[in-house]
């Protein structure tokens, strides 16, 4: 089974957010890019879910990788590890694991929401 996350691994690193808005030039996309992210993710986990109970590998697989991509590039640093320790757990073929996993990974998630809307609401929005 995957360990929870340590907690030096922050909910959201907020440099990373820094960087995306250097790379895009503009701070609208990365707020429009941060809500998407809050927006989607019930679908993207229940997604994720649904591919590792039912022990499909490759669907899990490509689940997985748009969480972990996703939550990356938002800054959700605690959230991607999460994701790239299930990653390696599904390309091991260990689904048994995968699926003991998967309530950390909603509990991160979760977290990580309520932790983007505070920075967001922080940031003057």
């Amino acid at each position: 089974m995957i360990d929870p996350p340590r907690r030096r691994v922050p909910l959201v690193d907020q440099d990373t957010l820094r960087a995306l808005g250097d790379q895009l030039e503009n701070p609208s996309a990365v707020k429009t890019f941060v809500a998407d992210f809050i927006q989607v993710w019930d679908e993207r986990y229940l997604k994720l879910a649904d591919t590792v109970e039912r022990r499909d590998r490759d669907a899990a697989l490509e689940a997985v990788l748009s969480v972990r991509t996703t939550s990356t590039m938002v800054g959700a640093a605690r959230l991607a590890n999460l994701a790239a320790n299930l990653e390696e757990l599904i390309r091991l073929g260990d689904m048994d694991e995968a699926v003991d996993a998967l309530p950390f990974v909603q509990a991160c998630g979760l977290q990580t929401i309520r932790e983007l809307i505070l920075c967001s609401e922080s940031a003057g929005e």
